[in-house]
This record gives structure tokens, C-alpha cells and sequence, in this order.
């Protein structure tokens, strides 16, 4: 994934700021599906629970999240040392950017892909993440719509949905061969996150990237790359783990992490 990418990432997470500062929240967003949505979970799996399973589910037995901070701290700052983090400034503020390795991977090998990316605007302010749609293919597609099937769902986002514009950019795929590339990011609303969960859950996920507002669609169908439920699985793990800690567990944390800056 290269820097122009995250350049257009940065240009986005101002974009976010602003909707915040007009009342659009990741709990509160508009467009939040009214229909309630059961999450697809094996009774064969015995996993031991992530800690956004613990954190969601409340749970008050031995596997509740410790309320000792420096062990808070600790559990933060693994979570967060699995992302890449990018800084960036801009008027009025700055923003950490986290993006999976994972993802870096699926888009070097030329994957279209679901790319979670966490915002953090420091520890007084709520962290918020966001779905990346990352589209790669020989051509642009201009996209418009994004689905998403699951062993029992489909899910779909069209560009009403989007925080901005689609971005469009190249990828270098294998080391030599450029590919192009759009990316749509969505700000997760309560709705999202249970889908984000059955993803995880699901056997195998689908992916459809489409320009379906024209008399003469296109679509590209894919396979979900194997990378994008371990980087949504870290995603979701720092994302509520950040918000159980207070906010000098956050500072800690924060203060301990590496990053690379970029350019607004």
C-alpha cells in the first residue's frame, strides 16, 4: 500500500472530522439500518473469546477485561502495535491513522479487499473506525456500490453511503505491475460493527465492487482475502479496548506507539 494512498486516507479522516462536528457519530450516523441482524456463530467453535467479544458481551465471570490499569495499558498497546500507524496534521487538529498489515498484503498481491481503519484525535476523544472498500483490478471500475455476502447475509453499501468520493490511485502488485485502485471509506455505525462481527464468523465471504447507477453495469465478484478477518478481528480488538481505557491508559498507550508522518 503506498503513500499516496494514506495521502487520500489523510484528506478522508478530515472529512470525518467534520461530519463529527455536525452531529454524525459512529452511534448516531443516519444511514443506521433499522432491521436488527443475528450474528452467524458456530456451536462447534470453542475459540477463547477476543476482547471485544468480552468488552461487547459485558461479561462479569474470570474472562472480564482487567480494571487495573496498568494490565488496561498493557492489553491497549499489544492491540495496538498490530496496526501501522501514519500521522498527519491538519487545520485544527491531528490524526493517527491504523491500518492492518494484513490488508498490506492482500493489496500487494493485488486483492480487492475490506480495509478497517481506526481514526485516534488523542485520549479526551472517542477513537472511530471506519470500513474501507479497496478495490483493485486492470481498470478502473467507478465504483458505486459495495456487496457483501455472508454465510447468511448480504450486505450492501452504495456511494450515499460513503464518507467521500471514491479515491482513485495505482498499486504496484508483485513488485513490478501497476493495477489500479479505488478505495470508499464508510464510518461504522452500531449496525456496521455487528457486521463486521459476521464476517468474522462466516465460512466465506463474497465481494461484489460495482458501478450499478448506469443503464450499462459493471461488477467485479471476488473472494474476501483470508488477511481481512485477522485485520478486522485487530481492528475491532483496539477499537474496544480503547474505549474501555481511561484516558491516561490511552495516553500510555499512545506515547509508546511508532508511526510514520505523512503529508497533508
Amino acid at each position: 500500500m503506498k503513500k499516496h494512498k494514506f495521502a487520500a486516507m489523510a484528506l478522508l479522516c478530515i472529512c470525518t472530522v467534520l461530519l463529527v462536528s455536525c452531529g454524525n457519530s459512529a452511534e448516531t450516523a443516519a444511514d443506521s439500518a433499522s432491521e436488527e441482524k443475528s450474528t452467524a456463530v458456530s456451536e462447534s467453535q470453542q475459540e477463547e473469546k477476543q476482547p471485544y467479544e468480552i468488552i461487547r458481551e459485558k461479561e462479569n465471570e474470570t474472562k472480564q477485561i482487567a480494571e487495573d490499569e496498568e494490565q488496561q495499558e498493557q492489553e491497549l498497546k499489544d492491540a495496538l502495535n498490530k496496526f501501522e500507524f501514519y500521522y498527519t496534521e491538519f487545520d485544527g487538529g491531528d490524526v493517527l491513522m491504523g491500518i492492518s498489515p494484513h490488508c498490506d498484503k492482500a493489496s500487494d498481491e493485488g486483492k480487492s479487499c475490506i480495509l478497517p481503519v481506526l481514526y485516534i484525535y488523542g485520549p479526551s476523544v472517542l477513537p472511530f473506525l471506519c470500513i474501507g472498500f479497496n478495490y483493485v483490478g486492470d481498470e478502473y471500475l467507478d465504483m458505486d456500490a459495495v456487496e457483501i455476502d455472508t454465510d447468511n447475509y448480504r450486505y450492501t453499501y452504495d456511494s450515499e453511503n460513503f464518507i467521500q468520493e471514491v479515491q482513485k490511485n495505482t498499486v504496484e502488485v508483485n513488485g513490478s505491475e501497476e493495477k489500479a485502485s479505488e478505495l470508499a471509506l464508510r464510518l461504522t455505525t452500531e449496525d456496521d460493527i455487528e457486521n463486521l462481527v459476521d464476517i468474522i464468523k462466516s465460512d466465506k465471504v463474497q465481494l461484489t465492487f460495482a458501478k450499478y447507477n448506469t443503464a450499462k453495469p459493471e461488477f467485479v465478484e471476488c473472494e474476501m482475502p483470508d488477511e481481512d478477518k485477522q485485520a478486522i478481528t485487530d481492528a475491532l480488538n483496539a477499537y474496544y479496548l480503547y474505549l474501555n481505557a481511561s484516558e491516561k491508559v490511552r495516553a500510555k498507550a499512545l506515547a509508546a506507539i511508532s508511526y510514520t508522518e505523512i503529508e497533508s
